[in-house]
């Protein structure tokens, strides 16, 4: 079987962000993935799946199940399928999310984003 190479396209939203590879809309097996940023903002949302996040930049703060832990570059933090996760960046976070296998396309729940300090 050959490799399957996915082009980075921009995705529509409030948060700075690229689809790598993008869910199918009937479900998938393997992994969605996307960069993503924040720039003193919070992003919080829920999903049926697990949420890895690899921080490229910066430092990100996350707060699940009643637990905040802090992820500085180089780190992985997961958010684990059916936790509402809450993200931060008090300044600046660039993270690479993989998220999945999601077999039933189960809908998320998009909490929203808001800027820091208002």
């Amino acid at each position: 079987m050959a490799p399957t190479v996915f082009s980075g396209r921009p995705r529509g939203g409030p948060t700075h962000s690229r689809v790598l590879i993008p869910p199918s809309d009937a479900g998938w097996s393997g992994v969605a993935m996307m960069e993503w940023e924040l720039t003193a903002q919070e992003w919080s949302d829920e999903h049926p799946h697990d949420e890895f996040n690899y921080v490229l930049e910066g430092t990100l703060m996350v707060s699940c199940d009643g637990e905040t832990v802090e992820v500085p570059a180089g780190s992985v933090v997961q958010v684990p399928a059916g936790s509402r996760g809450r993200y931060w960046a008090p300044e600046h976070a660039r993270m690479l999310a993989v998220y999945g296998p999601n077999p039933n396309a189960e809908p998320s729940t998009i909490v929203g984003l808001r800027s820091l300090g208002t």
